[in-house]
């Protein structure tokens, strides 16, 4: 750096010898956030941001520091937020993060552009100085592209406010050395005429653009107008569910589709979705809860798309997505973030997979992008700005850490529509988002493997320790108990003082730690130290959030680690900002029973909110539904019952000819049936706690193989056998369900249960058997998934006859009886079933 320094403050700093000017229209990189800009060609407006007014060229927004996740917590912020706080102090005239709103005429169009400046600090003798601070590794050089991108970014800020009639403005780039916090500051000539002049031409640009977007939207609604259900014959009830979907949709309403697995519910709303979608320009996010189900609806998705007439991406998390397996997404760090905007402009990658393919998938965008050296998930994220369809996971719409720019607190969301599919779901996972916790072994590790190292990792050690005992040394004390015995868990006051004293201790260890991984090159996937340091910023977030009676806090011990807690028990205000923003949410489920349970806990306006229930389609004489009232799985009874109930399983399996699946509530309980299973010559497969996908792979692939014989598999209620897989035709004959799968008692399902007494008055039935019974519903509803699949439920507990379990049965497996003429021996009931169904096909 150049320019002479001074110390202000006990701040270094440094003034450039001359002032910097640079023309608008080169090539750069910038760093902002920007919602894509919105036209209303009714009412001829256009609002947009600050980064939208760089030229095309210009915009490869990587996200590295600022789209979603951790990303928005990177060090920047920390020295920014630093700089900015020793500005107040040295000068209370001094405003940092300043939102701009500016209005212009163009073309005869209302332009509004936002954006928000860092700093402006008064200037002796009137006016002000708007700052565009950035943080630069010590010792270091930023890049021309770089340089000249935060000049320009500087200069439309100073452009703003000359508009917005400030008389005398400067423009400075602030640059704050990491590590040490030098900063210089390097002031750059505005010429608000060539400003403007520059912001017209990029208008014009836009205008261009849209009016090119305006005809591919126009072939779009003609192919809506074409566009026909993917399948020769619809089954029974997806007629009603397209037109009550397409009534939503017309209405802007929201509504719950609750029909029995295998309907074809993802197509049958998808389909008038999509054409309405193409008909009225709007943008469809599919969202799931397993990759299973991303590939199911990526497939009915290119099945509606013969004319190619729209986009569709399927959007893999980021960590399947990182081509180098780092965690750090910075151009310092990963080869394939550097140069990332030439690299991409230069292979033109991103133009050349949108026009090659209309289903854009994630292995030939990761192979793609890897060939050009270009990061995988942001080339994904990029095309995924041009589909009309994104297949994702939950977290890309409520999840606050990593969901898409399109879904920011201020975006607008009446252009979109999301189809969720397994909405049941989305209750838990969104009480995940919302429930951050601090691990005291953590801590301890990352402090272990930074110990030893250099004075940068001793530092960072010597503060992992010190958030360690202060973890340990809280949860000690709130689980002390009279007479010396220790709770395992408890709701109480956290430490909130304490860790925000900490924080900017361990801001600026974070800072050096980084700044030397970069020198040395010394860097770690999943590095220990980075995932707590974030950790314990997502947890100072959630004490933020966490206030009402929807929320706890908590400290519990396992085994030895010690734990702080937020505990969200009602995501509804949360996840109700998404939803009620967007024109239609279409939920769909095999169990959404109550209704009301899933409308209020995940924030569903009332007055928007249907529900349907769609009945079986399929003849109830395939479907055998046994419950064995012989047997009990309470906690208090599982010992005694291992032996019978693993004895009247292996009699149910041996009658089945083919394929069985039995679902437990745990894996403890899983072993122990396993142990004692008596089945010889049928191959019986278990699913254990910590199968990889290529595990899982293999024992679906033993399903689907003859040579394997008649298999029965093992797993867990809730798993990734239990939801989401389909075991087409002749793979499944059989499925039994242990018990009613209750949650675990701990001391988050008493504060669930005391919440939902409180505000339902259903408190047990909420926190325990809402759960429970989906999982053993969701389980079932595997075996009968077309009108030519036959089969055998068994449910195994007396519980299942009692209130509230008998009411969450299903009414088409009672067709209008008491839960009580089930009732019989799984093994005779199923002879008996296979028996008939032998005769039938004789």
């Amino acid at each position: 750096m150049v320019g002479r320094r001074e110390d202000i403050g006990g701040v270094r700093v440094s003034h450039a010898g001359a002032p910097g000017k640079r023309a608008f229209g080169q090539r750069a990189l910038h760093i902002l956030t920007a919602v894509p800009p919105r036209f209303d060609d009714e009412a001829l407006t256009l609002e947009l941001s600050v980064a939208d007014l760089l030229d095309s060229r210009l915009r490869r927004n990587l996200g590295f520091t600022s789209r979603g996740g951790y990303e928005r917590m990177w060090m920047g912020q920390a020295i920014h937020s630093r700089y900015q706080e020793q500005a107040i102090a040295d000068d209370p005239g001094y405003r940092r993060e300043v939102s701009l709103r500016l209005e212009l005429d163009h073309r005869g169009w209302k332009v509004v552009v936002h954006g928000r400046a860092d700093g402006l600090r008064p200037r002796p003798g009137g006016g002000v100085v708007v700052e565009e601070i950035k943080s630069v590794r010590s010792g270091g050089q930023l890049s021309s592209a770089l340089r000249e991108i935060y000049q320009q970014q500087a200069l439309l800020y100073g452009w703003m406010l000359k508009r917005l009639g400030e008389e005398s403005v400067a423009v400075e780039l602030v640059l704050i050395e990491i590590g040490c916090e030098g900063v210089e500051r390097q002031p750059i000539e505005l010429d608000d005429r060539e400003v403007d002049g520059e912001v017209r031409r990029r208008l014009n640009a836009l205008l261009r653009g849209f009016e090119g977007e305006r005809a591919a939207a126009a072939d779009r609604r003609a192919a809506a107008g074409r566009l026909t259900f993917p399948y020769a014959a619809e089954r029974p009830g997806q007629e009603r569910i397209q037109s009550a979907v397409a009534e939503a949709l017309e209405s802007s309403s929201h509504l719950f589709i609750e029909a029995p697995t295998g309907i074809g519910k993802t197509v049958a709303a998808l389909y008038p979705a999509l054409r309405f979608a193409l008909e009225n320009e709007q943008r469809v996010f599919v969202l799931t809860a397993k990759t299973l189900q991303q590939e199911m609806a990526t497939q009915v998705l290119a099945l509606l798309n013969n004319e190619r007439s729209f986009r569709s991406l399927r959007l893999r998390a980021k960590a399947k997505m990182c081509a180098n397996g780092e965690v750090i997404c910075h151009e310092e760090f990963c080869h394939y973030a550097r140069d990332y905007h030439l690299k991409v402009q230069q292979s033109a990658i991103v133009h050349r997979l949108a026009a090659e393919h209309s289903t854009l998938l994630p292995d030939e965008i990761f192979a793609a992008a890897r060939a050009t050296e270009v990061c995988p998930f942001e080339v994904s994220l990029e095309l995924a700005g041009r589909a009309q369809v994104v297949v994702c996971d939950y977290n890309y719409a409520f999840d606050p850490y990593v969901s898409l720019a399109d879904f920011a607190g201020d975006a607008d969301l009446s252009n979109v529509v999301l189809i969720v599919d397994e909405i049941h779901n989305l209750v838990g996972r969104g009480r995940g988002y919302y429930s951050p916790l601090l691990s005291a072994r953590a801590a301890r590790a990352a402090a272990e493997v930074l110990g030893k190292g250099a004075p940068a990792e001793r530092a960072a050690a010597e503060l992992c320790r010190r958030l360690g005992e202060l973890i340990t040394r809280w949860a000690d004390e709130a689980l002390e108990e009279g007479g010396g015995r220790r709770q395992e868990a408890a709701e109480t006051a956290l430490p909130e003082e304490e860790l925000w004293l900490l924080r900017p201790d361990l801001d600026q260890a974070f800072v050096d730690f980084i700044e030397f991984q970069r020198d040395t090159g010394n860097y770690r996937a999943e590095d220990p130290f980075v995932g707590l340091y974030f950790d314990f910023l997502r947890f100072l977030d959630g004490l933020h959030v966490s206030t009402g009676p929807g929320f706890s806090h908590c400290v519990d011990r396992v085994g030895d680690d010690s734990r702080l807690r937020v505990l969200c028990k009602d995501p509804s205000r949360l996840l109700g900002a998404v939803i009620n923003r967007v024109r239609s949410a279409i939920g769909l489920s095999a169990t959404l029973s109550p209704p009301e349970f899933y409308r209020d806990l995940l924030g569903f306006d009332r007055e928007r909110t249907a529900f349907l229930s769609v009945p079986t389609p399929f003849p109830k004489e395939n479907r055998r539904v046994v419950i064995d009232d012989r047997v009990a799985t309470t906690w208090r009874e599982r010992a005694d019952n291992f032996a019978p109930i693993a004895e009247r399983l292996s009699s149910l399996v041996r009658r089945v000819p083919g394929n069985c699946l039995a679902l437990f509530p745990s894996y403890v309980f899983l072993d122990e049936v396993h142990r004692r299973l008596d089945l010889p010559g049928r191959t019986v497969l278990a699913q254990q706690r910590g199968d990889s996908d290529r595990q899982r792979e293999e024992m679906l692939t033993a399903l689907r193989s003859p040579l394997a014989g008649d298999v029965l598999l093992l797993a867990v209620a809730g798993g990734v056998f239990a939801e989401g897989v389909d075991y087409p035709g002749e793979m499944l004959r059989a499925v039994a369900v242990v018990g009613p799968c209750l949650p675990s008692v701990s001391l988050e399902r008493e504060l669930l249960r005391r919440y939902y007494e409180e505000r339902f008055e259903r408190g047990f039935e909420y926190a325990f058997v809402v759960p429970g019974m989906t999982r053993v519903v969701q389980a079932a509803g595997r075996l009968i998934r077309s009108a030519e699949d036959i089969g055998v439920i068994a449910l195994f507990d007396r519980r299942f006859l009692h209130t509230p379990y008998r009411f969450h049965l299903p009414q088409d497996w009672l067709d209008g009886q008491e839960p009580e003429l089930l009732v019989g021996d799984p093994g005779l009931a199923a002879a008996e079933f296979f028996a008939a169904a032998c005769r039938e096909v004789e």
